[in-house]
């Protein structure tokens, strides 16, 4: 059986460490990519807690994520969602079955025999229709393909765009650009962001300064994020403030205005968006806005259980979102 001081030596770092991870210590200041790597390195040698190889199995659960393993490193919004779930189950009877996606597609036959599925992200009609033939017990997390048929966990998209318009508006900036996280994967075709965009423009025109020219349409991770915004210097087209789809191309975008002498925020101010771990170490630290990602998680599970114990109606639980004021937006420079 694996020990922590195996998983501690491939994922070099310490026994200490790796411990705290597994049992979901809060007080633990790690990124979320260590966390990752750490639970991968686990489920692969198929370590388990004293708790968990005390407890006598009651459900066996999937949980699927869009994201493959690499791609929740490089974005880990979804990665936290997963934490969430697996923080929630800890001291339950539960068997998991984690199942990230792959170039060749998902290996369903992991999933035999669970008796529900939490989906994390989005999925095809086909993907969906083969959990279904799986088991019909299905959440979806920041999706909601059949509002009638599954239960669903999103987060309040509208409140969060509205609440950083305002408050860049109410900073004095009246050129303000978007870089949204869309991405249309080849295997899905799947926009993942399009309702933030069309909220976007609406509280941008609602306010009478929406310019589409300050509008970009980009990927997920930090070298997405630093060569949009190279490009973007390079056009001389720039707004007094970005918004931009999610923190780890934020940071790569603050990167490429550092290298181009534009400070952050006398020249430019940035918001990104859902408070992953690194945003309160970014240099400066990111203004974001905090998506409760970990509460998603551990909802989506309890919906589960529900729906196991014999409920039929599908619910949906809309999670708050807060903006996290800190030090990379401010006034426009032409009011310093």
């Amino acid at each position: 059986m694996a020990t922590i001081k195996e998983i501690a030596e491939r994922a070099n770092c310490s026994i200490g460490t790796v411990s705290r991870v597994l049992n979901f210590d809060e007080s633990l200041r790690v990124s979320d990519e260590k966390k990752a790597l750490i639970l991968k390195i686990a489920e692969e040698l198929q370590y388990k807690t004293i708790s968990q190889r005390n407890a006598k199995t009651h459900y066996k659960i999937g949980v699927v994520s869009m994201y493959t393993t690499l791609e929740e490193l490089e974005d880990p919004f979804y990665l936290s969602i997963k934490l969430g779930v697996e923080k929630r189950i800890r001291d339950e009877k539960v068997e998991l079955v984690v199942l990230n996606d792959t170039k060749d597609g998902y290996d369903f036959n992991k999933l035999k025999g669970v008796d529900g599925i939490i989906g994390i992200g989005h999925f095809t009609k086909a993907d969906i229709k083969a959990f279904a033939s799986i088991t019909p017990n299905m959440v979806f997390v920041n999706a909601n393909p059949n509002p009638a048929k599954y239960d669903a966990i999103l987060f309040d998209h509208d409140n969060a765009v509205r609440e950083v318009i305002d408050f860049l508006t109410r900073k004095g900036h009246t050129k303000i650009g978007f870089i949204g996280a869309q991405e249309m994967r080849e295997s899905k075709r799947i926009d993942l962001h399009e309702t933030r965009y069309v909220l976007v423009e609406k509280y941008l025109r609602a306010r009478g300064i929406y310019d589409e020219k300050y509008i970009h349409h980009g990927g997920r991770t930090y070298h997405d994020g630093y060569r949009l915004m190279k490009n973007i210097i390079d056009t001389d087209e720039l707004p007094t403030a970005f918004f931009i789809g999610n923190d780890s191309m934020c940071i790569g975008a603050l990167t490429a205005l550092y290298e181009a002498g534009i400070r952050v925020p006398n020249h430019m101010s940035l918001v990104g968006y859902n408070d992953i771990t690194n945003a309160e170490f970014a240099l400066p630290p990111l203004t974001t806005v905090k998506v409760y990602t970990e509460l998603m998680g551990e909802k989506a599970y309890e919906l589960l259980i529900d729906r196991l114990k014999g409920r039929e109606i599908p619910l949906k639980i809309i999670t708050p979102t807060r903006l996290i004021i800190r030090q990379t937006a401010g006034k426009p420079e032409t009011d310093a």
